[in-house]
């Protein structure tokens, strides 16, 4: 019993006596579409606002065909809702708002080399919550499947 005890305690002085290890991050995939930047106007707590977020598709990607956006609780959206490439030209999409989730189904193929900001115009805030997590997933070309492209956090401070 008392080998035992003893090497049990060797075993958490060792342990507690190796550094902590700190992971760093992981820089961006850069052959995979990401969210760059989300801003919410005006920056209020109440009320009706607008959610604007840009999603990087970058070169090496694939072009895409929907973007899907869960809309979290406390959060109500409008179909009522403004796409537009790096360069501000209005890009034609079909969007429609069933519940909690928004689909944008784009008119014509997203090409790869694209930054899009997607704005939200009139998203009513009726929770108490202070940070909002939108999650993004996406559709490319030759596949139905909805594969996550990111997260959209809106925060008030």
């Amino acid at each position: 019993m008392k080998k035992f005890i003893f090497t049990t305690a060797i075993s958490l002085t060792l342990t507690a006596s190796f550094s902590a290890v700190y992971a760093s991050q992981i820089p961006a995939n850069k052959s995979f579409p990401h969210i760059l930047s989300t801003v919410q106007f005006p920056q209020i707590k109440w009320g009706t606002v607008r959610h604007t977020f840009k999603l990087e598709i970058p070169q090496n990607s694939s072009a895409i065909t929907q973007i899907n956006i869960d809309v979290p609780p406390g959060l109500s959206v409008k179909n009522n809702f403004s796409i537009s490439d790096q360069s501000g030209r209005k890009i034609q999409a079909n969007t429609t708002v069933n519940d909690r989730k928004i689909t944008i189904a784009f008119a014509q193929l997203v090409a790869p080399a694209n930054i899009l900001n997607i704005d939200m115009n009139r998203v009513n805030r009726t929770g108490t919550s202070n940070a909002w997590l939108y999650r993004v997933s996406a559709k490319f070309v030759g596949s139905d499947a909805e594969i996550p492209v990111g997260v959209a956090q809106f925060r008030i401070y």
